[in-house]
């Protein structure tokens, strides 16, 4: 107790020592309340005439829960009951119902006296699957929710009228006309709100945003000065994360109260988890994307949030997946069990797609039990080489002969001509498509996903690494006539650069005993940039590098890592030795992180999982937790956030032709022990789409 007055105290000294003026109604004196045994978020309430709502607004964790010894901060104003405590709610109870024939959950919630929805916060597995004769649930007797006062919103036709107003007077609401290019997270950070309140406002919003439509929104107007300096891109957005307080976000923005409120009014009526704050340029945490106001992608501030949607959940509709991969199920069905394993083992495509398929399997039975349900279907697009046109009819005949109507996401198909097929076919319908595998860069029509970082993404990100940080080092470039195009890349970002120049001999392009190590400075760190994938240049130039580390500083680095490096010619503790770095879509997972999915995979198919099979399952739990979290995934890749899983990491950029790119990349490094490292770095600049 002693410890929260000094922090209120703390908040209330530092407005005042800014001189500043603050916000009455956001700033008022407060007290304590220690958490006992037994007590709940009703007795607390009663306890000191107060409302739920009030606690809850002060106090965002305790909406779920409160335990013993929890902090909480209340009104000053709040009196303490005459009634004791003995009369107080008990810690909630529990009976354990065994379902009967014809019973639904309405008729149980309805004979309990309680929700449906609390029902299923205790009993999880009800948001993905249906109730069954014989199943125990366990039913809350006395469990008392925070009781949230329903506003009743008539369309006028612009505004609204006064019946709109909450009755305890509370903030009213106004009419809003949505601009092009918005999204429905860009209009509820623009007001300081969570997508499920501005959903909650606007039920007609379910199916999407429409140019021109007129929404409800608070009637918290930003300031024009505001609203000119979203468009300077001054500010960036935060998420109110659980746990957070007004305390703690004073001091991670380093502001004042009354900045804070001032940036978003809608925060005077309490911190809400969800919500999307606007707040300075540059602070750590902030997210990126369209700010919903000037319909242009704003440069990433920052470090880019790296976000797990698990506590951001909204939506548990059941999710229709359709997935398009080539098995060729003809080719192995027509003979005996061992032409199939020969098949297997002679034809890639049927190795990746059945690996795939694995992967995806086990991220369908992960969001299960976050409770998603998924209604999966999966088509066999086959695949003949070299005949395009017969694969391309083949998917034609998929789609034209099956209900795509009410799918929710297309994964797949895996080639990208057959991709661009589909992507074209279900365009009209608005059906999102995402390439799992292809780097190769696909037709980026508006429902296009090109989950896999292309080779210029990748080549960009490392540029721009290498380029701030340049400065006082001494630039090496190395790059054969296959990758001219990048080295006069590297020419024109470092004029001041060495180039090393191959010698043409009757076996090919080869180096000079003192070619490199005339180029390597004895009082510079330098940064060589190998541009190959020839493993014996590879070879040679480690190799000589790795003989100069006794006497001279040196760092090796390619913009793309291709696959001559994994040969078994190259010395890798060389590349340990030289600090090697790389860009990269993926990394190597680490069994102690990852040991749940691991050791599930290897029980139920028992074998170790290969990287396609964690990029199914990557792709497909990333993509279900997004559905669920903004209902579809054109308002989810919006929102800018960055996830990472096991291998993979994903964060959707809008191209400005349409269609979205993956463009969140890693940034590797050979550590001691041959481990790969992943950098950690503070920014990195938007890849600029390439002519």
């Amino acid at each position: 107790m002693k410890h929260l007055f000094l922090i209120c105290m703390c908040v209330l000294s530092f407005a005042f020592a800014k001189a500043e003026p603050f916000t009455a109604t956001f700033f008022q004196e407060f007290i304590s309340h220690q958490v006992t045994k037994g007590e709940t978020l009703y007795s607390i309430a009663k306890k000191y005439n107060l409302k739920e709502k009030e606690i809850v607004k002060l106090n965002p964790d305790a909406k779920d829960r409160v335990y013993e010894g929890l902090v909480l901060i209340l009104p000053a104003s709040a009196s303490t009951s005459t009634e004791t405590t003995a009369t107080a709610q008990e810690d909630i109870r529990f009976k354990t119902h065994k379902v009967r024939r014809k019973e639904t959950l309405y008729s149980i919630s309805k004979k309990y006296d309680v929700t449906q929805d609390v029902i299923k916060k205790y009993n999880k597995r009800l948001y993905s699957e249906t109730l069954r004769k014989g199943d125990k649930i366990r039913i809350p007797l006395n469990y008392v929710g925070v009781v949230e006062e329903k506003v009743t919103i008539t369309n006028t036709g612009g505004g609204i009228s006064q019946d709109d107003a909450p009755k305890d007077g509370g903030p009213t609401y106004t009419s809003y006309v949505v601009q092009p290019k918005e999204t429905k997270y860009g209009i509820a950070r623009l007001y300081g709100i969570t997508i499920a309140e501005l959903e909650a406002m606007n039920p007609e919003m379910k199916d999407g945003l429409q140019l021109g439509q007129t929404i409800r929104v608070p009637n918290t107007q930003l300031e024009k000065t505001d609203t000119a300096a979203i468009n300077e891109n001054l500010y960036a957005f935060y998420e109110v994360k659980k746990g957070n307080t007004i305390y703690s976000l004073l001091k991670q923005f380093d502001i004042t109260a009354d900045t804070l409120v001032t940036l978003n009014p809608a925060i005077a009526d309490g911190l809400k988890e969800g919500m999307i704050l606007k707040v300075p340029k540059g602070v750590s945490g902030t997210i990126t994307g369209s700010t919903g106001n000037e319909g242009n992608t704003v440069a990433i501030v920052s470090e880019t949030t790296k976000t797990s949607l698990l506590d951001s959940l909204s939506d548990f509709s059941t999710k229709k997946i359709v997935l398009m991969l080539p098995f060729g199920l003809t080719r192995t069905t027509a003979d005996s069990l061992s032409n199939a394993e020969d098949v297997i083992k002679n034809d890639r495509a049927l190795r990746i797609s059945l690996d795939f398929h694995s992967g995806v399997l086990l991220a369908l039975e992960k969001a299960k039990q976050q409770g998603i349900s998924t209604d999966l279907k999966v088509y066999d697009t086959e695949y003949v080489r070299g005949e395009t046109a017969t694969n391309a009819r083949k998917v034609e005949r998929i789609i034209t002969e099956n209900d795509f109507s009410d799918v929710d996401v297309v994964i797949g198909p895996l080639l990208s001509s057959n991709f661009n097929r589909a992507s074209s076919l279900l365009a009209t319908q608005n059906i999102p498509l995402i390439s799992p595998l292809t780097q190769r860069e696909v037709d980026f029509r508006s429902n296009v996903f090109q989950s896999r970082p292309s080779e210029a993404q990748l080549r960009a990100v490392m540029l721009d690494y290498i380029k701030e940080r340049a400065d006082g080092k001494n630039i090496v470039v190395i790059a054969d006539k296959k990758n001219s195009k990048i080295k006069s890349k590297l020419q024109s970002l470092f004029p001041n650069a060495k180039m090393v120049t191959f010698r043409e001999g009757d076996n090919g392009p080869y180096l000079g005993q003192y070619d490199i190590s005339d180029k390597i400075s004895e009082f510079q760190e330098n940064w060589v940039i190998l541009e190959t994938n020839d493993v014996p240049i590879i070879s040679s130039a480690t190799t000589k590098l790795a003989t100069l580390l006794t006497s001279r500083k040196v760092t090796l680095f390619t913009t793309y890592k291709g696959t001559a490096y994994d040969s078994d010619a190259i010395q890798h503790m060389d590349l340990m030795h030289l600090n090697f770095h790389f860009p990269s879509m993926n990394k190597e997972y680490d069994y102690t992180s990852t040991k749940e999915f691991v050791d599930t995979y290897q029980d139920l198919y028992k074998i170790t999982p290969s990287e396609e099979a964690i990029r199914g399952y990557d792709i497909t739990y990333d993509t279900l937790l997004r559905l669920a979290f903004a209902k579809n995934l054109y308002d989810a890749a919006s929102t800018g956030i960055e996830t990472s899983y096991i291998e993979n990491k994903f964060r959707y950029d809008q191209k400005s032709s349409g269609g979205f790119y993956n463009n969140a990349i890693y940034l590797m490094k050979y550590s001691e022990g041959l481990m790969l490292e992943e950098i950690t770095i503070s920014k990195i600049s938007e890849v600029m789409e390439e002519d």
